[in-house]
């Protein structure tokens, strides 16, 4: 069940191996690219007698990382600068967190606008003049250079796609996404390896060697200024979804970002809005994986409390994936571990991935001209506030926007001082 959501799995075989297989799951783990692996121990071989058990140093240095060749970052350094309207791309760059500097570094020297859709990291600061959002749609259409770094589903062809004369460059571990069955964006450039060091060298020739003065500085400009105007209709968003009942997510996710400081970390099962947050510091958001599904957020939001003590962690889901959570065995163990943390529960009272999903899908269908949706709703709505009370924890529905920075800063207030896990159930829109 787990193969395919693993870089490695294996099953002990022999007491004997124990080391060996333990070594070689660490190694798995650790390498390039980093990611989880599961390991099977089967009973009987725990239960086998051992006359003694000896642990050597681990001997298992990670390799160095894949370098592109000096040809294929000329010859792309070389396409960047004859650019007009490059756009960059970039999806899961930020699973390595000290890979965006280097993404920072690679637009500034283009002087080109980046985008992140899906992005289940800080992948590039959304902070930055030159973030315009997380959909590429409004300007794939008018690129001529196109570089995606690390992201599988760059754009949507129905939503847009680049002129059929653009160049796409592709900038990833895998260039060629080996894991999906199917895949077919272009791709008239393919640097493999590690893609921070394909951005740090390119950059560099940049920096060497610029685009032409004039031009990308007026593109520049017209950046920063599009970046503005996409950071300020965000904030209108949110001022006048501030009176709104049943509460909008923007709201929510606007005073998520006032309350939490720099040692916050936010995991996002979906919940709140990521556009709506400042997120400009590498490992600071974590959203979900594309392998994944729903109701990972809060044991993913335990696995960053117990790597990360110091800090004050924030997982954000709906109330449907609050349910898949299994929120009484993840509050038994936040308990059971001294594991203190807020979750944040975006109660819209339905399934509402799958209508959706379904209205999308089907726009005609029967379902969307009725207005019937079976097994979508969630209502009676639980008072999720209230399990986490059944854990020593601390309980809140919100109902009103006017409120909820308030109840966000008591939740905050326990979870950091009182060192106790915190619920609240936030009432909220389908919108």
């Amino acid at each position: 069940m787990l193969r395919e959501f693993t870089r490695w799995d294996y099953e002990l075989r022999n007491g004997d191996q124990v080391e060996a297989v333990v070594d070689r799951a660490l190694e798995m783990a650790l390498g390039n690219p980093q990611g989880p692996v599961y390991l099977t121990l089967p009973r009987e071989i725990l239960a086998q007698k051992m006359d003694s058990v000896t642990i050597h140093p681990f001997r298992k240095n990670q390799a160095e990382a894949l370098r592109p060749s000096d040809e294929t970052i000329k010859r792309t350094a070389e396409v960047l600068r004859g650019a007009v309207n490059p756009l960059i791309i970039t999806g899961r760059l930020g699973s390595d967190p000290t890979a965006v500097s280097a993404m920072v570094s690679f637009a500034e020297a283009l002087a080109a606008p980046v985008v992140t859709p899906a992005s289940p990291f800080v992948s590039f600061p959304n902070t930055h003049e030159f973030h315009l959002g997380v959909s590429s749609a409004p300007y794939i259409k008018d690129a001529d250079v196109v570089v995606v770094v690390e992201s599988d589903v760059p754009w949507y062809p129905v939503q847009g796609k680049p002129p059929e004369n653009g160049t796409v460059i592709q900038i990833a571990r895998d260039p060629n996404y080996g894991g999906i069955p199917m895949r077919n964006f272009p791709k008239d450039i393919s640097i493999g390896g590690d893609p921070k060091l394909a951005l740090e060298l390119l950059a560099q020739a940049l920096k060497l060697q610029p685009p032409k003065e004039k031009i990308a500085a007026e593109r520049a400009e017209r950046i920063r200024s599009q970046h503005k105007q996409y950071r300020e209709r965000l904030k209108q968003k949110a001022e006048k979804a501030s009176r709104e009942r049943p509460i909008d997510t923007g709201w929510l996710s606007t005073c998520v970002d006032q309350v939490r400081d720099n040692d916050t970390i936010i995991v996002n099962d979906h919940g709140v809005s990521q556009e709506h947050l400042s997120l400009s510091e590498p490992g600071s958001y974590f959203g979900g994986s594309p392998a994944g599904g729903l109701g990972w957020g809060i044991g993913g939001g335990l696995g960053m409390k117990l790597a990360h003590p110091e800090k004050t962690v924030i997982a954000s889901c709906g109330d449907g994936t609050y349910m898949f959570n299994n929120p009484t065995a993840c509050h038994f163990v936040s308990q059971a571990y001294d594991l203190p943390m807020l979750t944040i529960v975006c109660n819209n009272a339905i399934w509402h991935s799958s209508k959706a999903a379904t209205q999308q899908v089907l726009p005609d269908g029967w379902a969307a001209s009725t207005g019937s949706f079976p097994l979508c709703e969630l209502s009676p709505s639980p008072r999720y506030e209230m399990v986490v009370a059944a854990h020593g924890g601390y309980g809140e529905m919100v109902d009103d926007p006017a409120e909820l920075p308030g109840a966000l800063k008591r939740a905050v207030k326990v979870v950091k001082e009182e060192k106790r896990q915190a619920v609240l159930n936030v009432i909220c829109g389908t919108h």
